[in-house]
């Protein structure tokens, strides 16, 4: 079946990043010059998706504005000629977006339930804000990838990656009942475990395909304390041997943690046309008045 529909969660608080999410809602803090929900939205070209969903708080409209028309700004930019920015501006606005309200915090799974009436019982891709992956010239996006294993096989699929010692509790961990072509065949989920618990070495980073059957499956799960728990979900399909996982090329930030927010800052400049040699040299010379 065709995938057509994406759900992005962006109704976190941000807590993290406090006092800028105060009033700045965590999905728009910059990297470079975009948005981090931006970056995530763009993912989906490669899959050819436009019809999108964001979950957002309350008190998030300035994101309904970053992917909706100012008017204002665009007579501006057309009467200065400015062409370059036109277009700049024009790629916010490409997907077509919907947007739902997270009224209870109820975890990921809550999340997810709230796009369900613009979802039904369809596939859809699945794409967390805290993670942003990039692939260079050459390789295969993630999205890509999660979503030609789904429509070749029809299974549900997440994307893993390695993780070792004390960070594989810092993550979903997947049991692997075997591997063909870089595809695996996920027999369990543990949420978070401490080295001794771990499965495997594979960790569940935040971009998955979802099958037509999730959403009702989401729908029965029982709340653990205030949260609905989508690894339990995971858990549910991976024991009917319905879920399978895969490595992705590229790179992954996360954006979600200080330190990775600044690596992808810098990292992002560095790849840049407009000012990346200059980022370079600046980085050299910083490094020789590092101790």
């Amino acid at each position: 079946m065709k995938l057509k529909k994406a759900i992005i969660p962006a109704a976190g608080l941000g807590t993290r990043f406090l006092p800028i999410t105060k009033a700045v809602p965590k999905p728009m803090l910059s990297v470079l010059d975009k948005p981090t929900i931006q970056y995530i939205a763009e993912e989906l070209d490669s899959i050819g998706i436009e019809d999108i969903v964001i979950v957002v708080s309350p008190d998030s409209d300035v994101i309904e504005r970053h992917f909706g028309r100012n008017e204002r700004l665009e007579q501006r930019l057309i009467a200065d000629n400015k062409t370059e920015l036109i277009e700049i501006e024009k790629a916010t606005r490409k997907f077509n977006v919907q947007f739902v309200t997270q009224h209870v915090p109820n975890g990921l799974a809550g999340a997810i339930l709230c796009a369900e009436p613009y979802v039904g019982d369809q596939p859809f891709a699945l794409l967390l804000g805290d993670e942003l992956l990039y692939a260079e010239a050459g390789q295969k996006p993630c999205m890509k990838r999660l979503a030609e294993i789904f429509e070749d096989t029809g299974k549900s699929v997440i994307a893993t990656m390695e993780v070792f010692g004390d960070d594989l509790s810092k993550y979903g961990n997947i049991g692997i009942e075997s591997e063909v072509d870089g595809v695996m065949q996920v027999n369990a989920i543990k949420e978070k475990p401490s080295v001794n618990e771990a499965l495997s070495n594979n960790a569940i980073i935040g971009r998955y395909v979802m099958s037509g059957k999730v959403m009702g499956m989401l729908k029965d799960l029982k709340p653990k304390g205030n949260e609905l728990y989508f690894t339990d979900a995971l858990d549910r399909l991976a024991e009917n041997g319905e879920l399978l996982a895969t490595c992705f090329e590229g790179e992954r930030y996360d954006v979600g943690d200080k330190l990775g927010y600044i690596k992808a800052n810098v990292e992002i400049a560095l790849k840049s046309e407009e000012i990346g040699t200059d980022v370079a040299e600046y980085v050299k010379e910083l490094s020789k008045r590092l101790k």
